[in-house]
């Protein structure tokens, strides 16, 4: 049980956005370069998840306060990881990306040092970055949206004019940042009580949805003018959800409109790789069974 407990604390259902924009960009630059899907791909994914845990336990260590007031997950607050647990969490997933980078290539040392650099900045005092309005929405899109996307590059020509030609990595640095705008509004009390500054805090929650909505339409033109038909309906159904969620200011459909760029992004990603949608499918059912069991609640759900 404590095996799983380190495992559900690094959120893996937060390792979403990482798995498919890569395995998203993947499949465009297999079509671009002709080389399939290959074990090195796995063992990026596996590195990737392990720098995104090392954030996820170092987040929750700072965020104690305002996770405890948004009833978020409690695994520090029910004390069943210790702080020292977490930290040390922490340093073994920050450790192993960091020493078998350079084994990969200089980029991606580059990539991986970038990734670890601002998920420590964005949640160390005194930086922490995340209290910060303009700097917690830049660190969310340009790690999940940009730096992940460019770990596919050492699979194709670096001039490439594809889709890591310095234009779709915009899509994604736009999609993220929609979500993340999105998410603040539900976490509003808690990052108030705790001494965050976020934009739903400093917006609203109508401004911040309208802003959302500028970041996606954004998005939508990127993705037209790269010719990818799939993006355009993937951040057009996004932007209809955010439009009427600015509309019926409901709880639940801010949430579902926070969460449903991340999930047509999972299942064009499993439509492309259906092994990916199988394995989606399996975490979903064991998360399911170890959040009943230990939390008594039900997690994940759409709303």
């Amino acid at each position: 049980m404590r095996l799983l407990d380190f495992l559900f604390a690094a959120r893996p259902f937060l390792h979403l956005p990482v798995w498919s924009i890569y395995l998203v960009c993947r499949h465009y630059h297999q079509e671009l370069s002709g080389k399939s899907f290959q074990t090195t791909d796995i063992l990026m994914l596996v590195l990737l998840s392990l720098l995104v845990s090392g954030a996820n336990y170092l987040n929750q260590l700072s965020d104690f306060k305002s996770d405890q007031v948004n009833e978020k997950l409690g695994f520090l607050q029910q004390g069943i990881i210790t702080p020292v647990q977490m930290r040390s969490l922490f340093l073994f997933c920050t450790i192993v990306p960091m020493v078998t980078a350079p084994f990969i290539s200089s980029w991606i040392l580059l990539v991986f040092a970038q990734l670890a650099l601002l998920g420590i900045m964005y949640s160390v005092e005194p930086i922490s970055l995340m209290k910060r309005p303009i700097s917690g929405l830049f660190v969310n899109a340009y790690c999940f949206g940009t730096l992940v996307p460019l770990t596919v590059m050492p699979h194709i020509n670096m001039h490439n004019a594809g889709l890591l030609g310095w234009d779709n990595p915009l899509f994604f640095f736009l999609a993220v940042g929609a979500i993340h705008l999105l998410t603040t509004i539900p976490d509003m009390a808690g990052d108030r009580e705790s001494g965050k500054r976020t934009l739903g805090l400093l917006l609203g929650e109508r401004k911040t949805k309208l802003l959302a909505l500028l970041f996606l339409i954004t998005a939508i033109w990127v993705a037209f003018e790269s010719s990818h038909a799939a993006l355009v309906y993937l951040a057009l159904m996004s932007a209809m959800i955010v439009s009427i969620s600015a509309l019926i200011p409901w709880r639940q459909l801010t949430l579902v409109a926070a969460k449903l760029p991340i999930l047509l992004t999972t299942l064009l990603a499993g439509w492309y790789y259906p092994i990916y949608f199988l394995f989606i499918v399996v975490l979903i059912i064991l998360t399911r069974v170890y959040y009943l069991r230990r939390f008594n609640m039900v997690y994940p759900r759409l709303g």
